[in-house]
């Protein structure tokens, strides 16, 4: 097994690999001099761009503005990534567009709160960037005009962005606010193996010695995994098999419920609104086929089959245990949490037959993959260069750009034409591939305002593995995936009280049902609980924004 780089030299590692292509970028100036003279897809004849009298910024091609211009952005700054100021591809991108960008890069875990007194205060930057704005941030900062609307910039200054609302019209339903206005800019994804976020996964080499199929029904699941634990699966003469594991974002519910039929509109985090057979609105976490799937996890916790570990542990202690060979089965988007030297060991399982008939795999999320990923504020001094600035990552070369870096320098092309990441980056022996991409690029972690397209996508999503996932269970996800609808004011107002009252609830007694801390029997006062609470009008509200989303 190869040994854990300690912090230090990880960041030592980091260091150096920023160092080096930050000085190497230099080299790569001549390369991106003709790229600064290629179009964004859309754009005609970019070496002749064209003023825009009005604002000063050039229409066309690069660069941006004729005199260099600085905005200041704000925005959460993933585990990841290195310092976003220093990144090869903010610093090459800022040559190409004469805009540069001061990035005030604040650590995920407590960006939200400090962007919110930010801006509750009136001290905000003139743009988000990896912004992580909810419907409800997009609808509350745009009705105080601290968010600007963003329609006649994308009509004028983004021809990439608007060639793909003209493309996919549901990307517009989805990012449009009630009141008519586009406030953010989404990450799109038009991959369906990433979207498909978590697919169960099961070690093939466990199932082999066991002279055992790849499960295909709830039941076949539960006997596999009974079979894990009863016998010394790794080798090692000790019972420390776990037959299911996962962190405390606890998939396995998502990640069956379809195989009672629920969660029909896809996967919206925290919301248990979906449709039933016949297209009625309804609150699953109260139909009799969740209380049935919560009695299905129940005995998987009661006999030892799930990781008791699974409520609480944080993803380290996850892969942990994946990489010491101890796990039979797991949710994750691909199967390089394993570690490359187990990680083809494990092979996708279909959505599973429950056992009403249903096997639809709800795990997915839509096209728009993340709202709420890029705004301006009110505070901008300019618009119109910002939209521009931002829009080149929605075109295909942009993709390309953000996703891969500079050729020579991040990846190289092979004799065949495909490109790769350099050998540095790939296998790199202190840091994985994500760590590695996180010294140049924001992509690793995602959130971040792009068009992700798979011929630039070299990570564990077009790994053989993700691809065959995809195409087995691609079948079996929903025909209509809901967006994370834009509500009214009104109506987010009275939805934060009654989600943030009506899901903890469900959640806490969620956790109690499966370990049998609440009898079964209390059921029926579960349900009277979350209608007293109103359900009914959380269902309204999402039907009156249902509605709008239809005619938009």
């Amino acid at each position: 097994m190869r040994k854990m780089a300690s912090k230090h030299e990880k960041r030592g590692m980091s260091m150096r690999l920023t160092r080096r292509w930050v000085t190497a970028s230099m080299a790569a100036s001549m390369t991106l001099t003709v790229l600064a003279g290629c179009s964004t897809a859309n754009e005609a004849n970019p070496a002749k761009a064209k003023d825009t009298k009005e604002s000063g910024v050039n229409a066309t091609g690069f660069p941006i503005v004729k005199e260099p211009i600085t905005i200041q952005m704000m925005g959460a700054k993933h585990p990841l990534h290195a310092e976003w100021n220093d990144m090869l591809i903010f610093k090459e991108y800022g040559k190409m567009t004469n805009v540069k960008v001061v990035f005030e890069a604040t650590p995920e875990a407590g960006y939200k709160e400090k962007r919110n007194v930010r801006l509750a205060s009136g001290d905000y930057p003139e743009a988000f960037y990896r912004a992580m704005l909810t419907p409800a941030d997009e609808v509350n900062y745009g009705s105080q005009g601290i968010l600007i609307p963003l329609n006649d910039l994308i009509d004028k200054y983004a021809p990439n962005f608007k060639a793909i609302l003209e493309k996919h019209p549901d990307v517009k339903k989805s990012i449009i606010a009630p009141d008519g206005n586009i406030y953010s800019l989404p990450q799109l994804n038009e991959q369906v193996a990433p979207r498909i976020s978590r697919k169960l996964w099961i070690n093939k080499k466990w199932l082999d010695k066991l002279g055992l199929p790849v499960p295909t029904t709830v039941d076949e699941y539960y006997k596999t995994l009974k079979a894990f634990k009863e016998n010394d699966m790794n080798g090692n003469g000790k019972n420390d098999e776990i037959p299911w594991t996962g962190d405390k974002s606890f998939d396995l519910i998502p990640g069956l419920r379809g195989s009672w039929g629920l969660g029909t509109t896809g996967y919206r985090k925290n919301v248990y609104v979906d449709e039933d057979a016949n297209g009625k609105l309804r609150f699953f976490a109260t139909d009799p086929k969740y209380k049935e799937m919560l009695q299905y996890l129940a005995v998987l916790f009661k006999e030892g089959l799930m990781d008791r570990e699974v409520f609480a542990q944080e993803v380290p202690q996850f892969n942990a245990k994946l990489t010491q060979g101890l796990v039979g089965s797991f949710h994750a988007s691909n199967v390089n949490q394993a570690g490359s030297a187990l990680m083809n060991d494990y092979v996708p399982v279909p959505a599973l037959k429950g056992p009403h008939g249903d096997h639809m795999y709800t795990y997915v999320v839509p096209f728009t993959q993340n709202q709420g990923a890029f705004a301006i504020t009110n505070k901008n001094k300019h618009p119109e260069a910002t939209m521009r600035w931002i829009d080149y990552f929605y075109s295909e070369e942009g993709s390309k750009f953000l996703r891969m870096g500079v050729e020579g320098i991040t990846y190289e092309k092979l004799p065949n034409g495909d490109i790769e990441y350099k050998d540095d980056i790939r296998n790199n022996p202190k840091l994985s591939l994500d760590q590695a991409a996180g010294q140049f690029s924001t992509w690793p972690g995602g959130n971040v305002p792009q068009m992700v397209l798979q011929k630039f996508d070299k990570t564990g999503n077009t790994f053989p593995s993700s691809l065959e996932a995809a195409k087995l269970l691609g079948p079996d996800t929903p025909e209509k995936i809901w967006p994370s609808f834009l509500f009214t004011k009104e109506e987010q107002d009275k939805l934060n009280s009654l989600e943030s009252d009506i899901v903890t609830f469900v959640e806490e007694q969620q956790l109690k049902f499966i370990t049998g801390a609440q009898s079964f029997d209390a059921w029926d006062q579960y349900v009277n609980s979350i209608n007293k609470m109103g359900v009914k009008d959380l269902l309204n509200i999402y039907g009156a924004a249902i509605e709008r989303y239809k005619k938009n």
